[in-house]
């Protein structure tokens, strides 16, 4: 329809109204709601005037279903509740989607444009604008950051120009590198214009300091205990295959002597022919099983046995550190215009 549209300074806060309707519509999905459903209890919250609950519902809605009506009736709930600049942004992202819609669908939202048109150009003279400034010694790097009165991430101010902000308390952060965030907290009314010169802290002190060494002095005696250098490796593996062993000839004294056991009932139920009854059968496959057993044990055992003996009596003596510094180096530090600092430098 091509009509012009009231030019305002507000839009540094457009970009953030944008950016809370064009956030991903996959965080509502836990909700269950559809977009007609959120809108309709939005709509009813708006005309009961209990916009705390209106506007959150609409701006979902919106974000399920980008719809150009539910961006008006948005941007009518913000203004309702109070929140000019964020009521004149969301205007004037309706009256940016409305150029873009084709002509039936701009015919069927003239009303509403109409209306939109005539509202934010009624609240041009009623937004609050704030100008923030910083000192010109600020360092590089430093930024003015706010959080929104709704909450969420941090946004980086614009200095030196205008700022539309809703009206109420603020609290903006400067951050400067090298030096701790300060906070400014104010409060702004329906169309004040306020400029306000943001502090810094101070900077923080330098830990490095500047040392002037001295001339070395003669050795002194060491007062630091002697290293304990602990169990070495090779104990531990002497003591581990040590254990293997004699558990594995223990096992293989136990399986002998179990199958050796099997003798008197294999003589007693098997015949010279090598003809056993079903006790006699059992006694020969016990036998059997444990013989071998007991043979396998002793051979693991035994290796094991001699291997940690082994590694135990060819272990070689610790290494012996010396702790007996052969220098010591005194050196008087400048820390500062009226202070000094005493370094000690020790020399192996």
């Amino acid at each position: 329809m091509g009509r012009s549209r009231p030019i305002s300074s507000s839009f540094g806060v457009f970009a953030l109204v944008s950016a809370l309707l064009g956030s991903s519509a996959s965080a509502l999905a836990d909700e269950g709601q559809s977009a007609e459903a959120l809108f309709q209890a939005g709509m009813s919250d708006m005309q009961n005037k209990r916009f705390v609950t209106a506007c959150p519902s609409l701006r979902k809605s919106y974000r399920v279903e980008p719809r150009a009506a539910t961006l008006f009736y948005l941007a009518e709930c913000e203004q309702g509740a109070g929140r000019l600049a964020t009521a004149a942004a969301t205007y004037d992202e309706y009256l940016e989607r409305f150029d873009r819609l084709s002509a039936t669908e701009q015919k069927q939202e003239t009303d509403r444009e109409n209306l939109a048109s005539s509202r934010r150009e009624a609240l041009e003279k009623d937004l609050p604008f704030v100008k923030l400034t910083i000192p010109a010694s600020s360092p590089d790097g430093t930024r003015v950051t706010r959080v929104p009165q709704g909450g969420g991430e941090p946004v980086i101010v614009a200095l030196n120009v205008p700022l539309p902000l809703d009206p109420g308390e603020h609290v903006v952060s400067t951050e400067a590198p090298g030096r701790p965030r300060l906070d400014k907290r104010f409060f702004i009314q329906k169309g004040e214009r306020k400029s306000i010169m943001l502090d810094l802290s101070p900077p923080t002190v330098e830990s490095s300091k500047q040392v002037r060494f001295g001339a070395p002095l003669a050795p002194v005696p060491s007062f630091l205990p002697p290293l304990n250098p602990g169990i070495s490796a090779r104990r531990v593996m002497a003591y581990t295959l040590g254990g293997i062993g004699v558990a594995g000839v223990l096992t293989g004294i136990v399986t002998g002597a179990v199958t050796l056991a099997q003798k008197r009932p294999i003589n007693e139920n098997c015949t010279e022919l090598k003809l056993c009854n079903p006790a006699g059968e059992s006694a020969k496959t016990t036998a059997k099983t444990l013989g071998i057993v007991s043979t396998a044990a002793f051979i693991v055992g035994a290796a094991g046995l001699a291997t940690g003996v082994v590694l135990y009596f060819t272990e070689p003596p610790p290494p012996k550190f010396s702790m007996k510094p052969q220098n010591l180096t005194v050196g008087v530090g400048n820390a500062g215009p009226a202070s000094a600092a005493l370094e000690l430098q020790w020399i192996w």
